[in-house]
């Protein structure tokens, strides 16, 4: 039985239906002022770049507002992007956070805190490679910078300001 790919149309519909699920107030907003329509083109922008980086279909990357994390603009503080990654074959969903470091060109891999759970940077992501080395079994040398910001943990986290665990 042969299958033949989704037309354009059918991932185009694909595609509104993701994203107004995911983020349904950034979504239906996105149009209203020059303002908003940047922050959409910005983020889609963001999305093809990972989508390039980590070798995912750009369907599988979905970049919304980060709720803990903001940014300081001219126009005041903007919410920040969340990036969530799903892989296609497992459905396993990967966040990242831009690294303001490297501007369009890494990311900080999100995960939970071993001891007060909050999500936080583990590892710099700029490639495939990274990542990857980051979930290596026999890789046993984090960045020592990673984890010390406290900001992302909770504030009785014992872990915040240590090596990462």
């Amino acid at each position: 039985m042969t299958t033949t790919a989704p037309g354009l149309a059918e991932r185009a519909v694909h595609a509104a239906r993701t994203h107004r699920a995911a983020d349904p107030d950034g979504f239906h907003h996105r149009h209203d002022t020059r303002e908003t329509w940047n922050r959409w083109a910005r983020r889609a922008r963001v999305a093809r770049t990972v989508a390039a980086a980590l070798q995912v279909p750009l369907d599988a990357v979905l970049v919304t507002d980060d709720p803990h994390r903001t940014y300081p603009t001219r126009n005041g503080e903007v919410p920040g992007d969340l990036i969530t990654v799903t892989d296609p074959p497992t459905g396993q969903a990967w966040r990242f956070i831009p690294d303001d470091t490297t501007p369009g060109q890494a990311w900080l891999l999100l995960q939970r805190c071993p001891r007060c759970s909050a999500e936080i940077p583990v590892a710099p992501v700029a490639t495939l490679a990274d990542l990857g080395d980051h979930l290596d079994p026999d890789h046993d040398t984090p960045p020592t910078w990673m984890n010390q910001d406290p900001a992302g943990h909770r504030p009785d986290c014992t872990a915040a300001g240590t090596e990462p665990q």
